[in-house]
């Protein structure tokens, strides 16, 4: 399904041919000084590992919502032939991305990037995925001290929903759960959205922290999550 976007991006794809044969510093330009359909479009056919670094944290901060979402969509997580460095530089950015602008898509491409460090066995990955951990329980804990719900319902969704098998981000969720008591009663009651495919072990040890921070007890969470799979 196509896109929702306001109406100075309407044709934005037309543009896309064209500005393919142009050079990176010409898209450069255009991204900076074009109208809002042919910027857009300059993003989406931008190879952002030729841009500079300072020039893409400036388009992190300046670039319209619409704009900064399809930046983040062109990340290149998983290329085959970057490097480490070129992983980490990609975990940076979307992590600077994420606390700017709150765009779930830099989440997804955080993530990819952290994912494709793991797959290339890059010694930095460990260290990477702790480092993102640490901070998604401090940005979430922000969030929440804020009201911001749609950010809290975005990390759930984007992150713990998906990648509570890596120990950092595991870590952080029990954390997390520690700390934030209606955390502790949503997993309790709907176990299954974020454990149903976890190890045994990491199932139990998430219930007895919900249990242990004002959620169900141990027992009748367990039946929840067991009742789930049986249905």
């Amino acid at each position: 399904m196509e896109r929702r976007l306001p109406p100075q991006y309407t044709g934005w794809q037309a543009h896309e041919p064209a500005l393919r044969r142009m050079t990176t510093p010409e898209l450069v330009m255009e991204i900076q000084d074009g109208p809002p359909d042919r910027r857009l479009a300059a993003l989406s056919v931008i190879d952002l590992a030729d841009v500079a670094q300072e020039t893409l944290e400036d388009w992190i901060r300046t670039l319209p919502e619409a704009e900064a979402n399809e930046l983040a969509g062109a990340i290149p997580a998983s290329r085959p032939n970057a490097t480490c460095a070129d992983d980490l530089r990609w975990v940076d950015l979307a992590r600077k991305g994420y606390d700017r602008r709150r765009l779930p898509t830099f989440l997804v491409m955080l993530f990819s990037s952290l994912e494709a460090m793991e797959a290339r066995e890059c010694a930095e990955a460990p260290g990477a995925w702790e480092q993102v951990a640490d901070w998604l329980g401090e940005t979430y804990d922000r969030a929440g001290e804020a009201g911001d719900n749609d950010a809290t319902e975005d990390i759930l969704l984007f992150v713990f929903e998906n990648h509570l098998r890596r120990a950092a981000v595991f870590e952080a969720f029990l954390g997390l759960i520690a700390r934030h008591e209606e955390l502790a009663e949503r997993v309790s009651n709907d176990p299954a959205v974020f454990l149903a495919d976890l190890p045994e072990a990491m199932q139990r040890g998430a219930l007895e922290e919900a249990a242990r921070s004002g959620g169900l007890p141990l027992l009748q969470s367990l039946a929840r999550l067991y009742g789930a799979f049986e249905s």
